[in-house]
């Protein structure tokens, strides 16, 4: 990759990695703040949202991770790149596979806990799988970009 693409692919890689990493850290908060509730008392839905908002949080961390190391070296097919956008995908399907607590019920000194497993679910694992492809698409990706430095 010539130089002049390299810089143009790092001014534009600026932007998107400052605002991923704010909002990283936004969720981050949030999640804090749902474990914080639940403690002080707050519904079982709590522990969900909570959960959901970390794995929002780690997906936002490795994209920020991702562009901070296309910014670094100026080449988006790397073996560091591919395996976040592997670690995306697994925590993604698993984030799916998750269901949602939805309410938490005491009846004659038993407890039972709601599960639900709605549409959202299947939406997040397939954005998932679609991500996964797209880490092997970048397999393929990266030994064009080996085979054109070589050429270069």
């Amino acid at each position: 990759m010539n130089n002049s693409m390299s810089k143009d692919l790092k001014k534009r890689t600026f932007a998107d990695t400052f605002i991923s990493c704010g909002l990283c850290f936004v969720e981050l908060a949030f999640s804090v703040y749902h474990i914080i509730e639940y403690f002080r008392g707050g519904s079982p839905e709590c522990i969900s949202n909570a959960v959901y908002c970390f794995i929002i949080f780690a997906e936002l961390g490795l994209l920020s991770l991702i562009l901070l190391e296309i910014k670094r070296t100026g080449k988006p097919f790397s073996k560091k790149v591919i395996t976040k956008l592997r670690a995306m995908a697994l925590i993604l399907i698993v984030g799916g596979i998750m269901p949602r607590i939805t309410e938490m019920t005491s009846e004659g000194g038993n407890e039972a806990i709601s599960f639900t497993f709605s549409s959202m679910n299947i939406l997040v694992i397939f954005l998932g799988i679609i991500i996964g492809i797209l880490s092997e698409i970048f397999v393929y990706g990266m030994s064009l970009q080996k085979d054109n430095d070589l050429i270069a």
